[in-house]
């Protein structure tokens, strides 16, 4: 169990997460904070909510962890389905933080030409935008932990794949939630109203067209923001097999260093011993 725990990347994982888990409180701290210069109502709590959301994919993530371990498999693979499911329904909460960017410019007063000098109005912007980096960082670490899972079993083609799809799904999924209003648990609750309703408004070119340049844009974000991390680990785990290999070349040696000074006493006890019989 420990080796395999470790094989999925614990508890290196659970750090992250920590880490991940004590930025959300800091950045959702300033959501509540956060007010107009007329005072009032924060005008951010909507993205508690948000956020939360944007943690779910995580969640199903870890689940997905906890369900490899499990040494049956057919309770295994119905586990897969039911929880890749809800985290695949799930996973576009993560990248639709990055649209709540627009919400300062709405709701911020920028009557002004000159509003961007205020720092009030950074203030805003920055706290949205942290906002969006704490959603964009959760669906890498998401993606990141489920595509391990899926190149383990089928390899990296296929892993790879299912990442891209992965990515382009979630586009398009942000898309349905922030023009159309659609929920993920909309999905659940009535996927046939869903459908035709979807079906109904893609019947319009010109509905179309602004989805392709709208999803376009969150697939090249994303994709970005994983692929940099998913590099990242790379060259991480390159430097780790690297500095193992290292100690183990210094730990072959030293038996090599050892065998070749016995050989040098050696000698040198049979020249002394030649020397005294001479």
């Amino acid at each position: 169990m420990q080796q395999r725990l470790k094989e999925l990347g614990y508890p290196m994982k659970l750090v992250i997460y920590i880490m991940l888990f004590i930025a959300t409180m800091i950045g959702m701290k300033y959501v509540a904070e956060t007010r107009l210069p007329s005072g009032g109502r924060p005008p951010y709590l909507f993205l508690i909510w948000n956020t939360f959301l944007a943690w779910i994919p995580l969640g199903f993530a870890v689940m997905l962890d906890l369900v490899s371990l499990l040494h049956s498999r057919t309770v295994r693979r119905g586990l897969y389905l039911i929880f890749g499911l809800l985290w695949l329904f799930f996973y576009p909460n993560a990248a639709y933080l990055i649209t709540d960017l627009l919400h300062p410019f709405v709701r911020y007063p920028t009557q002004s030409s000159r509003f961007w000098e205020d720092i009030s109005f950074w203030n805003h912007l920055n706290t949205v935008f942290f906002t969006a980096i704490i959603g964009l960082a959760l669906g890498s670490l998401a993606l990141a932990s489920v595509h391990q899972l899926v190149r383990r079993a089928y390899g990296s083609f296929v892993g790879w794949c299912f990442a891209i799809a992965v990515l382009l799904l979630s586009s398009f999924g942000v898309y349905l939630g922030r023009f159309i209003r659609w929920n993920s648990w909309d999905i659940l609750r009535t996927p046939i109203i869903v459908l035709r309703e979807t079906a109904k408004y893609f019947m319009q070119i010109d509905n179309l067209r602004h989805a392709f340049g709208f999803c376009k844009w969150v697939f090249l974000i994303t994709a970005f923001c994983y692929l940099l991390l998913y590099l990242f680990g790379r060259l991480g785990s390159s430097m780790a097999s690297i500095e193992r290999e290292r100690e183990h070349g210094h730990e072959a040696a030293k038996p090599a260093a050892a065998a070749e000074n016995e050989i040098s006493r050696i000698g040198e006890r049979t020249a002394t011993a030649a020397k005294n019989r001479v």
